[in-house]
């Protein structure tokens, strides 16, 4: 980790200013860089999506219907099972490296944390980053990022309350998600005993005609859920963490340090740099959900913080 932060980057009992300064052009060019960087990372996620539910659907169909292509269509869904989870899957890894590391620096110069050398690397470069924010040229849903009421909180509480609302929002966008993949892995493994079945086939039939080319989408939905859903129980530990810090400040504003804030912010970059990825529609279609759940969420810890009566922290 970088050394002490010295002078204080903010005045005692004064806030960060978060939620004016992160709509400034130094902030806002780092948020639509890693943007960009998460949306290339998403196409090599959806290129192998697509491929492997192309074939659950497609591949048993044309077992059933086409005589002599079942090993074909076996030899196929095994080729792109290999290839799904080899270059695709290390091309989506390394642009969600990229990404984690710009957003890394976009939060530690909006939140005034020191950069961890030691976790993340050294900082991104900044023409790297202004050749991918270009790709973006409509930034109106990018400002106001953390939408939460920090009111006058002072600084590092209110870098921890921000942390908080990215934590929650993820833990709950991955822990639905997570569900509805498993929900649908199990019902199409259904449907296809179903059609078999229906259609008396034998085992060796079933197993060659109709389990064989949707296995790819059997694994990835069993491997997805599992991945999404446990991401989730650990963002979890990492909310309790946020929690116990913070009613340890409201108990002693002094207690909380840059330091303690750092250690959160280095449990975030793990997470965002090993989990697994929530698809951007599913993100944008959760985002009004999320985005009333976490403002309440700080409201309500906001309001536990200070006295009957008293001003707001």
């Amino acid at each position: 980790m970088t050394g002490m932060l010295a002078p204080r980057p903010v005045l005692e009992g004064q806030s960060a200013r978060i939620k004016q300064r992160q709509d400034e052009p130094e902030h806002l060019q780092r948020l639509l860089a890693y943007s960009r960087a998460y949306q290339v990372a998403h196409r090599w996620r959806r290129i192998r999506a697509l491929g492997t539910f192309v074939l659950a659907a497609i591949g048993p169909l044309i077992a059933l219907f086409i005589h002599g292509t079942s090993d074909l269509v076996a030899a196929i869904s095994a080729g792109w099972l290999v290839l799904g989870r080899t270059i695709l899957t290390w091309m989506e890894q390394r642009g969600t490296l990229e990404a984690v590391r710009i957003q890394e620096l976009y939060d530690t110069n909006l939140f005034h944390l020191p950069w961890n050398a030691a976790l993340a690397g050294r900082p991104p470069a900044p023409e790297d980053m202004a050749a991918a924010a270009r790709h973006i040229t409509d930034d109106t849903r990018y400002r106001d990022w953390y939408s939460i009421d920090l009111g006058d909180t002072p600084w590092p509480a209110d870098v921890l309350l921000c942390q908080r609302q990215s934590m929650v929002w993820s833990r709950q966008d991955h822990k639905n998600y997570g569900s509805i993949v498993l929900i649908t892995g199990i019902s199409w493994f259904i449907v296809g005993l179903t059609i078999a079945l229906v259609r008396e086939l034998s085992l060796a039939d079933y197993l060659i005609k109709i389990f064989l080319p949707s296995a790819p989408a059997f694994l990835e939905s069993a491997d997805l859920a599992a991945l999404h859903l446990r991401h989730a129980g650990n963002r979890r530990q990492a909310e309790h963490k946020i929690d116990d810090l913070w009613q340890a400040y409201v108990t002693a504003p002094e207690s909380l340090t840059v330091f303690a804030c750092r250690e959160v912010q280095d449990s975030a970059y793990l997470l965002r740099r090993d989990g697994p990825r929530v698809p951007q529609f599913f993100y944008k279609l959760r985002r009004s959900a999320s985005e009333l759940a976490t403002r309440a969420g700080a409201s309500a810890l906001r309001a536990a913080s200070r006295p009957p009566g008293g001003p707001t922290t």
